[in-house]
């Protein structure tokens, strides 16, 4: 795993922590969880809040343009990484889309349990501005697609474009695409047809050799036989990653069966739809055990010895059938490795619905909800003010620099200063006030994201309040990770701590 450290302090707190003592913790940090530095980035400051981060602003160009790759983002403290809490969770959320982890050396990162919430609020946003977008977007595309005309990327293998978006057959690819369905129909497995693909110097759309993956999708497109698709794919999985193999629901689809010219006949695609589906029965007869999903891994802890609690399971024969069953629970990573602690394992399945349970009775009820969605407006609005007043600030350094600026010039200009004395000192300036225009861009575009207002707080809060209710194990446990801190097991009690409550000002809640 690689890694870059950030390091800033304040001159007049220089003895406290300087550069060197951060540089020395970050670093050890760093080997104890075996990771590789890459890179070190710095700023020395005169004051939290008015200071230069040229060393920050750097780091995150660099990061977002892809110039470094690290995985983690190793801070000392967590007041080293931001000026505010809401920046804190603006440059947190432009980090984790660009892949990487914010790591503190001396505290965990959720500095304040608003502002673990308040990533979530800002992530929501984000993610309803897409999507909304999208929407727009897909309302001009389906008209153009209830015209079976081409809606833009790459057409399928077999087909070209013409200029007024008409599928028209090229007809140096289509036979390929004929020899793919003939020999697949033929009873030919990917293997043999790729060899054959080869041989005949046939290739991809972008001219690369092809895959089975190339052949899955050809082989299952309509499109062949003259029916026009749109909007089939999913394209993603729950995690977000691509998979093409996906399909929407039948009534976002658009098919319209004869609207474009067909390479190959009906009855052949169709038999070759047959065979695929056959042989995915057979590969899911024989398919492997569905992965237990452990809800509360690496939030569940051991309150006897401290020590983490891991999944776990092991098997039984049921008395009357005597078949072989599963037992799933959280037991203390101690006492299963080293027999020093004498806690005792919890079934899975009773303290997940007991955290379930927390959750939903403690943040997503109907009466807890508007307090929660109230609290987190004031602590957002709040934190947006803190920052509302630096632009004032970076006006006024802008307009001092450019002074300095001018005098030098003109000093030099007159034939009354050394130019070699002050050209230093007008390089030192030049660079001041290319990081002073850089912040304030930064904190303008920050100032012009719009105010969430409490009702939009509520619809993101009640996502999460429906997607504890997913069927997808990995749903659930993104939610309870987004607002559990930890679960304490002990031999007597359970202790849940929340990343928020509606009653106090940190985090926690015990039961």
């Amino acid at each position: 795993m690689k890694a870059v450290i950030y390091a800033r302090y304040s001159s007049d707190n220089q003895r406290e922590e300087s550069i060197t003592a951060q540089i020395r913790a970050c670093t050890e940090y760093a080997e104890r969880n075996g990771y590789f530095i890459i890179k070190i980035y710095t700023d020395e400051a005169k004051s939290a809040q008015t200071d230069d981060r040229p060393g920050f602003l750097k780091m995150m160009s660099e990061i977002k343009g892809n110039l470094v790759k690290p995985d983690f983002l190793i801070v000392h403290k967590i007041d080293r990484f931001a000026r505010n809490r809401y920046d804190s969770a603006f440059y947190k959320r432009e980090l984790r889309k660009a892949g990487v982890m914010v790591q503190s050396v001396l505290e965990h990162l959720d500095d304040s349990p608003e502002s673990i919430i308040l990533e979530s609020v800002l992530e929501g946003m984000a993610e309803y501005y897409s999507k909304n977008l999208a929407r727009e977007v897909m309302k001009g595309m389906r008209e153009t697609a209830l015209q079976a005309k081409h809606t833009g990327g790459l057409p399928p293998l077999g087909f070209d474009v013409d200029k007024n978006k008409n599928y028209v057959i090229n007809e140096s690819e289509a036979p390929a695409v004929r020899m793919i369905f003939e020999m697949r129909d033929a009873g030919y497995g990917y293997n043999a047809i790729l060899d054959a693909l080869h041989k005949n110097g046939y290739k991809t759309k972008l001219g690369k050799p092809f895959g089975k993956n190339s052949l899955h999708e050809i082989l299952r497109n309509k499109k062949y036989i003259g029916t026009y698709v749109f909007n089939r794919s999913a394209s993603k999985n729950p995690d977000g990653k691509r998979n093409n193999h996906l399909s929407k629901n039948p009534e976002d689809v658009i098919e319209i069966p004869n609207a474009i010219p067909a390479i190959i006949p009906e009855s052949l695609f169709w038999r070759v739809q047959e065979k695929m589906n056959q042989n995915k029965k057979q590969n899911a007869t024989g398919g492997q055990k569905a992965k237990v999903v452990y809800l509360l891994s690496g939030l569940i802890w051991c309150g006897e010895c401290g020590k983490r609690m891991v999944g776990s399971s092991s098997t039984y024969k049921t008395r009357v059938t005597r078949e072989i069953r599963q037992r799933h629970y959280y037991l203390c990573n101690n006492a299963d490795r080293t027999k020093t602690c004498n806690n005792k394992k919890i079934n899975k399945h009773t303290i997940e619905e007991y955290v379930l349970n927390k959750l939903k009775q403690d943040i997503f009820s109907d009466e807890t909800m508007p307090k929660l969605a109230k609290k987190l407006y004031d602590f957002y609005s709040n934190s947006k003010k803190e920052a509302a007043g630096e632009g004032d600030y970076l006006k006024k350094e802008l307009a001092k620099v450019d002074r300095q600026i001018e005098n030098i010039v003109d000093a030099i200009a007159d034939g009354t200063a050394v130019v070699r004395a002050f050209t230093e000192k007008l390089k030192s300036l030049e660079n001041k006030k290319a990081t002073l225009e850089s912040r304030y861009q930064e904190w303008y575009v920050k100032q012009q994201e719009q105010i969430i207002s409490i009702e939009k707080i509520l619809e993101i809060l009640n996502s999460y309040k429906q997607a504890l209710h997913s069927d997808d194990p990995l749903v659930v446990k993104q939610v309870i990770e987004r607002f559990v801190k930890k679960v304490i097991i002990k031999t007597d009690t359970i202790e849940v701590n929340l990343m928020v409550s509606v009653h106090t000002t940190g985090g926690g809640g015990g039961s």
